[in-house]
């Protein structure tokens, strides 16, 4: 048996995402799946009808909802489930080595997941507190390890896990999302760019400075910012940046938009942007949006950080731009603007890159081959 433990469930985030195409894949390949929701941090859990993909909503047998009973109701419904492995079944878990390291047992092959580097998401919290040590030697436990970067790859080899446990799984896209999808040219032109409206990842603030320069030059084009919108209370708010460099009326902050209409808007945007920093996370992540970015056929403009260089090439499948440098950064755009049937080629060759390497079912049958091994 089969069993799947992405952790909490959170609609159109790139974690939650990521794990239904898994799913998709292997309900496609008719593999029986056990889905298994230990914590959920709401309570409404509507996982998408999938066939021979059963889920399990454990936290609604908790007793208690908060406080320490609740961490002890999970605790124990952890260790009811450890009981309930038997030899042969194959165990994969979301990153979290909480849940994880209580499987590892005889007989039980257990693989996990990591997208983001472990020192920066941490390592569990008060809840079955996890040393670096202890994390060091239950990862050597592992059946195998899947990771989205080389850079992540070599931080667990450091750590002592053999390399050839450790498996790149890149970034994975579905191309179905903007099938039947076309630009629409009754839309005022804008830029886009998709995610959190924070700098603790994409460098948001770096981004907004690089368009108040492009847009001293072309005053006709507006920047949209589509996720969660900052808070205007907040001192280092990017809305107030905006207000401070003069372009708060063409700064567009969305908000939350559902995921369904997220293709819509990323195909009308004239070009799409990632300005991430130089910092540990663009190091060791890489960003599931850029695939959905690249699947519209529309240029990209993003900056020169972690493995995107293994992939894309600067002028032929995206634009690259240096990161933490907002001059560059506005070049770039500026640039794209200007040369719209090359940008637009450009664009075109990098759908095709997304379609080759980031593909859903290419990637997942990687996971899949290497966890159901011998079954």
């Amino acid at each position: 048996m089969l069993y799947f433990i992405p952790g909490a469930y959170l609609p159109n985030t790139a974690a939650t995402n990521r794990c239904l195409a898994y799913l998709r894949y292997l309900s496609e390949k008719e593999i029986e799946t056990n889905v298994l929701f230990f914590s959920s941090n709401n309570d409404g859990i509507v996982m998408p009808s999938m066939v021979n993909i059963r889920v399990e909503n454990i936290w609604k047998k908790y007793l208690f909802k908060r406080g320490v009973l609740r961490y002890l109701s999970i605790f124990f419904n952890l260790l009811r489930f450890k009981k309930r492995l038997k030899r042969g079944d194959v165990v994969y878990c979301y990153e979290n080595v909480n849940y994880w390291k209580l499987f590892l047992k005889k007989g039980v092959r257990v693989y996990s997941e990591y997208t983001e580097n472990p020192d920066v998401i941490g390592l569990g919290g008060k809840f079955l507190y996890t040393s670096k040590a202890q994390f060091k030697k239950a990862c050597k436990k592992l059946s195998g390890l899947f990771v989205i970067s080389t850079s992540l790859k070599e931080y667990f080899v450091k750590l002592g896990v053999k390399e050839n446990n450790i498996h790149i799984i890149n970034i994975i896209v579905d191309g179905n999302r903007f099938k039947g999808i076309e630009k629409k040219v009754d839309v005022e032109p804008y830029i886009a760019y998709c995610g959190s409206a924070y700098n603790n990842k994409d460098g948001v603030d770096q981004l907004i400075k690089a368009f108040a320069i492009t847009h001293k030059v072309h005053t006709d084009i507006k920047l949209y910012i589509i996720g969660e919108s900052p808070k205007k209370d907040q001192e280092c708010s990017n809305m107030k940046l905006a207000y401070d460099l003069g372009v708060k009326d063409d700064v567009v902050f969305t908000g939350l938009v559902p995921a369904e209409k997220i293709p819509q808007m990323l195909m009308n945007a004239q070009m799409l942007v990632l300005d991430r920093p130089r910092n540990v996370q663009a190091q060791y992540g890489f960003p599931t949006k850029l695939g959905e970015y690249l699947l519209t056929g529309n240029p990209t403009v993003l900056t020169n950080v972690g493995d995107m260089r293994l992939f894309l090439e600067d002028k032929v499948s995206a634009i690259f731009a240096e990161p933490d440098n907002p001059e560059d950064f506005a070049e770039k755009m500026n640039w794209c603007i200007e040369n719209p049937d090359e940008s637009m080629l450009i664009g075109q060759r990098g759908k095709v890159v997304a379609l080759k390497h980031f593909n859903y079912t290419t990637e997942t049958r990687k996971m899949v081959e290497i966890m159901l091994k011998n079954h």
